[in-house]
């Protein structure tokens, strides 16, 4: 009789054991599968990122968006890293080994929080670049062109130039217009630049506040604890956040550009591809010159990829500087060289590169920036 009852203990003993062993691989299979779509939409948003700021290759050289392997910047490179991982992991999950496949996504993960710890710093820095930039003159040899403060100064209600000029009424033709009529934007768009001003600052100071949060959780461990897998989920949502806000910010530097120089796209509008003259203070023109996109000049109104509103792509959007047209295009989720290819030098249409007779694109663009 005792027989008997060991020998359905240890029955009971074996049947137990093997149900524990079917839940934790469900539960580890349920792991892998969350894991394996979360990583999937990390790795979809940071596409953009990295191949815009790819960083330097090897060598301290800004490196092209198709690199020799070897030769890629820096950021791309742990990328393609973090992708080759997260591919074997896919690997081991259609085998059905979900162990080595939740091993692999977890090595991914920390790969990509790596990653944008190190990006979510440099998009702030950016962001503060470009906001205190854009407040400044952009071309000091244009007597119209006026830093933020002066703007806010100059043409707010109560000014000379609002009280004694503008806000006067004339009769025309006797009584004659006694300002420049080009200045007469800023007055219109005094408030938004000091709005995109303030909302630039304030999505800046957001975006340090996430990133800060996300290092936060580390120094907020005990000694015995570990980063477990939440955690780091956690980190990389709200370095996400930092970049995101970062965008907003930068975005709101490239507003103020837009509305503090409107006539600088008037290169578009013309079949030499010209800026516009402007009159100096003694009522003289300067020689317009021809303007350069991508080291490229032709007759840009033909183009037929350029659209005149809202949609007009960074690389064609002189009104905000070179070096950070590249950012315009990463606020929108673009890429900015794939853009300036199908764009600028019309890759995929030879007959109308022909036509306009745009040159080859140069080895290394003028003002490349993207190796940040």
């Amino acid at each position: 009789m005792n027989g008997s009852i060991m020998k359905k203990s240890f029955l009971i003993l074996i049947m137990t054991l093997a149900t524990q062993n079917f839940l934790f691989a469900e539960a580890v299979s349920n792991k892998s599968y969350k894991k394996r779509i979360e990583l999937l939409t990390y790795l979809r948003e940071l596409e953009p990122i990295v191949k815009n700021f790819r960083g330097e290759d090897p060598e301290g050289n800004p490196a092209p968006l198709n690199a020799a392997e070897g030769k890629e910047g820096f950021r791309l490179k742990k990328y393609l890293e973090a992708k080759r991982i997260y591919q074997e992991g896919l690997q081991y999950y259609f085998e059905g080994n979900y162990v080595a496949s939740y091993q692999r996504f977890l090595e991914c993960q920390l790969g990509v929080e790596k990653m944008l710890e190190e990006l979510s710093q440099v998009y702030i820095l950016r962001a503060e670049e470009m906001m205190k930039v854009a407040m400044e003159r952009k071309n000091a040899n244009n007597p119209l062109d006026k830093a933020l403060l002066d703007i806010s100064i100059e043409y707010g209600k109560g000014s000379y130039f609002r009280s004694d000029v503008m806000d006067q009424p004339r009769e025309a033709p006797f009584s004659r217009r006694m300002y420049d009529a080009k200045e007469v934007h800023y007055v219109y768009n005094k408030y938004t630049i000091e709005k995109n001003m303030e909302l630039g600052y304030r999505h800046l100071g957001l975006a340090k506040d996430a990133r800060i949060n996300a290092l936060k959780v580390e120094r907020n461990l005990e000694k015995h604890q570990k980063l477990q897998p939440s955690h780091r989920k956690f980190r990389i949502e709200n370095y996400f956040g930092s970049i995101s806000l970062s965008r907003d910010s930068k975005a709101n530097a490239i507003n103020i550009y837009k509305l503090k120089y409107p006539y600088d796209n008037y290169f578009l509008n013309n079949s030499q591809a010209k800026s516009e003259p402007m009159r100096d203070e003694n009522g003289n023109f300067s020689e317009s010159q021809p303007v350069k996109v991508e080291g490229v000049t032709y007759d840009f109104s033909n183009n037929p990829y350029i659209r005149f509103d809202h949609r007009l792509q960074a690389m064609f959007d002189v009104r905000i500087p070179e070096e950070y047209r590249v950012d315009y295009a990463d606020t929108r989720g673009r890429i900015y060289e794939i853009d300036s290819n199908n764009m600028v030098f019309l890759k995929y249409d030879q007959e109308r590169k022909k036509a306009l007779n745009i040159p080859a694109k140069p080895a290394t663009p003028a003002g490349n920036t993207q190796a940040q």
